[in-house]
């Protein structure tokens, strides 16, 4: 699992990194007829409108870390690098929050997966860079920690953020429904589907412009609840629960 600590370095390599990993073949494993991603947990796929996670932006809300979010994302990895032995996903984590053990046992190959973590401040703009690249089936990208992306949001203590504030200072923040277009317009280019990971606990003045958004909960600790919250079609569901059992569990 590759970590990129200077971003700088990740920006400018980007394109050395599409040619060298075969963009062009990874291009040609996307689906390009619509076919959603379709993932291996039981009534989950059952729940989605179209059978899978379609291509574009998927938001997945959800109270942080007791949701699901994460293992529905890992699985969404998993599925996105069995489209072709020359597949790979990322993953922006700009808290460092990922678990590589963890991952590897979701069933995710971690010499396939990019692994970003960029100072809260460039989180955007990295997403961006990265979903340009065109190299990616599937990226995921911890929204929430993006400084400014929730009106109000506190981006941190008043101490050791010295440096992220002068560089918001100096680069300011797309608002998150801009991000959101940018991420939806290069995953149309390329035929990548895009996680971002939210905190369904955070007020919202406006819908984002996603594809789709889940609303994941957990009511119990085999359970998870699902609602399909906006569809681009229209589709919006009720909440239904399907049995929480990740690729992890199951193969416990």
């Amino acid at each position: 699992m590759s970590a990129a600590h200077d971003v700088e370095a990740l920006l400018a390599n980007l394109a050395q990194f599409s040619k060298t990993r075969s963009a062009s073949s990874l291009r040609l494993a996307t689906p390009r007829d619509g076919t959603s991603l379709a993932l291996s947990w039981p009534g989950l796929d059952d729940l989605l409108p179209d059978g899978g996670l379609p291509r574009g932006v998927v938001e997945l809300a959800s109270p942080r870390a007791l949701g699901g979010s994460t293992s529905v994302a890992l699985e969404a990895v998993r599925a996105g690098q069995a489209r072709s032995k020359g597949a790979w996903c990322a993953w922006l984590d700009p808290e460092g929050t990922l678990h590589a053990p963890g991952v590897a046992a979701s069933g995710v190959d971690l010499a396939r997966m990019l692994v970003v973590r960029p100072p809260r401040a460039q989180l955007g703009r990295v997403a961006v860079k990265v979903m340009g690249a065109g190299a990616f089936e599937v990226v995921v990208v911890d929204f929430d920690a993006i400084p400014g992306a929730i009106p109000g949001a506190v981006p941190g203590s008043s101490h050791g953020r010295s440096h992220e504030r002068q560089t918001l200072a100096k680069k300011k923040a797309w608002a998150p429904e801009v991000l959101v277009r940018k991420l939806a317009l290069a995953a149309e280019s390329s035929g990548a589907t895009v996680l971002i990971l939210t905190d369904s606990t955070r007020p919202r003045a406006q819908q984002w412009p996603v594809a789709l958004r889940l609303e994941l909960s957990r009511p119990s600790h085999n359970e998870m609840a699902v609602r399909i919250a906006k569809d681009r079609r229209g589709r919006i569901g009720m909440t239904k629960t399907v049995a929480f059992q990740p690729l992890l569990q199951r193969a416990g």
